[in-house]
C-alpha cells in the first residue's frame, strides 16, 4: 500500500498565538483517517496543510511520493478536494452546483453531464438534482458538497467536521456513504471530529491533536452485542458487562483503555466488572505501554511503564482486568 501523505518534521505558524509542532504524519492510499480534537487544537490548520491551502514553515511534506515544493503546490492542490465544515453552496439547484467546478475548468458539455450524472448516482442524490439548495437538509447539503468535491475526481477527500449539526439518520447515511466513497471509489479520506468513538469506528487510523501537537490516539474498546432481557448488562456474546443504572439500551459500548485496572489476582473492590485473562501482546506507545488481554474478548490497556515493572507482565501471563460500570461510554 502507498503513502497518500507523509510529513516529517512540519511546523506551521498562524500568526503569533498558534502553531503547528513536529508533526511527523503517514496517511496511507486508499484509507480514512481521523483527526480528533477540541476546538481550537489544530485540526484545521492540519486540514489547511493537507489541502496545500497553506505551506509549512518548515520541514517536508511528499504526496503519492512526490515532494512538495512551492512550485509543485498548486498540482497537489488540483489532487484534492476540500469540503469545510460549513459547505458553501450557490443559489440555485443541485445540478449546478455539482457540476461547477467542471464549468470553470471549462469541461465541454457532454464530458459535464455523465460526469455530473454519474457522481449524484453514486451518491445517490441523483433524484434532488432539481431541488434548490434552500430546500436541502443539513445531511443533503453535505452530501451535494461532497458531490460538488468529487465530480473534479480528486485523489484525496478531506472534510472538515462533516457531522456537526446532523440528525442521527443524516449521520447514519453520511457515515455509509464515507465507507463507500472508500471501498468502491478508492479514495483517500481525511475527517476531523470530536467524537472519538465515531472516528474509531469509522476510521482505518486515528490521530488526536491538542494545542498544535499530533498524537496517537488511544484506541477505545469497542465492543457489540446487546442488553435485551436485563438492562443493567450488555451481552457480546461472550462476556456480560455491567452497565451504568438508568441507561438507554444500547447496541455498542466503549471502555477507555486508560479506565482499566490490572492485577495479579482478583480485586476485592467496588468495581462492577472483572474478568480473568491473559496477556496477549505488549508495546510501548508515546511513553505509556499498551496491553492486549484476551478474557473472554480482545481489551486493550493503557499503563506506565512503572506499573508494568511492578507488574512485571510478560506476554502469556495470567492476569485480571477490572473497571467501573461508570468508565463505559454508550453508543
Amino acid at each position: 500500500m502507498n503513502h497518500a501523505y507523509q510529513f516529517t518534521d512540519v511546523q506551521f505558524c498562524y500568526g503569533k498565538a498558534f502553531q503547528l509542532t513536529d508533526i511527523n504524519l503517514l496517511i496511507k492510499d486508499n484509507t480514512i483517517t481521523a483527526v480528533v480534537g477540541p476546538n481550537g487544537s489544530g485540526k484545521t490548520s492540519l486540514l489547511n496543510l493537507l489541502a496545500f491551502l497553506e505551506q509549512p514553515g518548515s520541514g517536508q511534506m511528499t504526496f503519492f511520493g512526490e515532494t512538495v515544493t512551492k512550485q509543485t503546490r498548486p498540482q497537489c492542490k488540483k489532487r484534492v478536494g476540500y469540503v469545510q465544515q460549513n459547505p458553501y453552496l450557490l443559489r440555485g439547484n443541485v445540478i449546478n452546483n455539482v457540476e461547477l467546478g467542471l464549468k470553470l475548468q471549462r469541461v465541454d458539455k457532454a464530458e459535464r453531464d455523465q460526469r455530473v450524472t454519474s457522481i449524484m448516482q453514486q451518491l445517490n442524490i441523483a433524484h434532488m438534482s432539481k431541488r434548490s439548495v434552500n430546500q436541502l437538509s443539513g445531511g443533503e447539503a453535505q452530501k451535494v458538497a461532497i458531490a460538488q468535491a468529487l465530480v473534479l475526481q480528486p485523489d484525496v477527500l478531506i472534510l472538515d467536521e462533516p457531522f456537526t449539526f446532523l440528525d442521527e439518520r443524516s449521520i447514519q447515511d453520511l457515515e455509509q456513504m464515507i465507507t463507500m466513497l472508500k471501498q468502491e471509489m478508492k479514495k483517500t479520506i481525511v475527517l476531523t471530529t470530536h467524537n472519538q468513538i465515531q472516528a474509531q469506528l469509522l476510521a482505518d487510523s486515528l490521530f488526536g491533536i491538542v494545542n498544535g501537537r499530533l498524537l496517537g490516539a488511544a484506541t477505545f474498546n469497542i465492543f457489540t452485542g446487546s442488553s435485551e432481557g436485563n438492562d443493567d448488562m450488555f451481552n457480546t456474546g461472550n462476556i456480560a458487562i455491567r452497565l451504568p443504572d438508568a441507561v438507554q439500551t444500547p447496541k455498542q459500548i466503549a471502555i477507555d483503555p486508560n479506565q482499566i485496572v490490572i492485577s495479579r489476582t482478583a480485586l476485592d473492590s467496588s468495581m462492577q466488572n472483572s474478568f480473568s485473562g491473559r496477556v496477549i501482546s505488549l508495546s510501548e506507545e508515546l511513553h505509556r505501554i499498551r496491553v492486549m488481554i484476551h478474557a473472554g474478548e480482545d481489551f486493550q490497556v493503557m499503563i506506565t511503564p512503572q506499573a508494568l515493572q511492578e507488574l512485571s507482565l510478560s506476554i502469556g501471563d495470567e492476569v485480571w482486568i477490572s473497571f467501573k460500570s461508570s468508565s463505559i461510554l454508550l453508543c
